[in-house]
């Protein structure tokens, strides 16, 4: 008798299929000057549905269609070991559709609970960002992102290139692993956070700390004063989420955590929110560079 083996596929929901409005075909075209003749290094990025130009790029940039990076992450995602029981998906398509941005939040996978409330704890968050205007790489970078305030921010050693220099070609196992490693990294790091409340640091120095981190500023050539190397306006503002933060976790490093996350992802700004929180956030990486939280594991 013949035995029959019956092997099991798995298959992602349809909410992981691309956002309608980034499912679009970009093409190159040449572009002229005012004389009509053909400026030989460059070309533009065009929509071809519409025939809207998106970017002046260089005459070597290859286009990479959302939905085939889409897809290719949607591979990882589903041969990594995530937990899929709960995902939430949010697309972002800015720009006449020159930026994409895609958050996948993994509500099953979660750090550390810190204290009693329930959503006083981390879940694990991938960001997914490419661009036809040269704004953003094709890159996929870790998150933890905490419930109850809503604070982001990426891990600071962690970003996994799609592809590299406009190119497809990719070890897809080393990125299954990669998204794998991602996910236990996020456990540690949480871990780490739990020292941070029994870390209590002096105002002073969360205020010299802000000062040469997240509120530094370049000071401009002025021959009348001598400006200040921060900004007085992001220390205010500083200050009062710092208030906010200490008297709910009390003066410690993990309220300068919160503070500083707070500030990187809840923007107010009449540009784009997500150029000023990309921006911050790297801020906030530089100020988890300082000896102060080295100390503290």
């Amino acid at each position: 008798m013949l035995m029959t083996t019956i092997k099991e596929y798995k298959e992602l929901p349809t909410k992981f299929d691309i956002s309608e409005y980034a499912k679009f075909e970009v093409k190159t075209r040449p572009i002229y000057d005012i004389n009509q003749v053909v400026i030989p290094d460059k070309k533009q990025a065009y929509r071809t549905d519409t025939n809207d130009g998106l970017a002046v790029v260089s005459k070597s940039y290859v286009v990479r269609p959302y939905e085939k990076a889409i897809n290719h992450i949607n591979d990882l995602i589903l041969n990594s070991n995530l937990n899929l029981d709960d995902v939430e998906i949010r697309d972002t398509v800015d720009n006449n559709g020159a930026v994409y941005l895609r958050n996948y939040r993994f509500n099953q996978i979660k750090g550390v609970k810190m204290f009693d409330n329930p959503l006083e704890r981390s879940i694990f968050e991938l960001q997914f960002r490419s661009s036809h205007n040269l704004r953003f790489a094709e890159d996929l970078i870790a998150f933890a992102r905490y419930l109850f305030c809503d604070n982001g921010c990426s891990s600071v050693d962690w970003k996994l290139h799609v592809r590299t220099k406009h190119n497809t070609a990719k070890d897809v196992k080393k990125d299954y692993t990669a998204i794998d490693e991602a996910v236990a990294n996020f456990i540690q790091s949480e871990e780490e956070k739990k020292q941070w409340v029994e870390k209590t640091i002096a105002f002073l120095a969360v205020k010299e700390l802000f000062r040469r981190t997240l509120a530094y500023q370049i000071p401009l050539p002025n021959i009348n004063h001598v400006q200040r190397m921060y900004s007085e306006f992001q220390m205010e503002t500083l200050m009062r989420l710092y208030k906010k933060y200490t008297d709910r976790y009390g003066e410690n490093l993990f309220a300068v955590f919160q503070t500083a996350t707070d500030w990187s992802t809840h923007v107010e700004t009449k540009g784009k929110v997500y150029n000023v929180q990309d921006r911050r956030n790297g801020r906030v990486h530089q100020m988890m560079n300082h000896d102060i939280w080295k100390e503290s594991l």
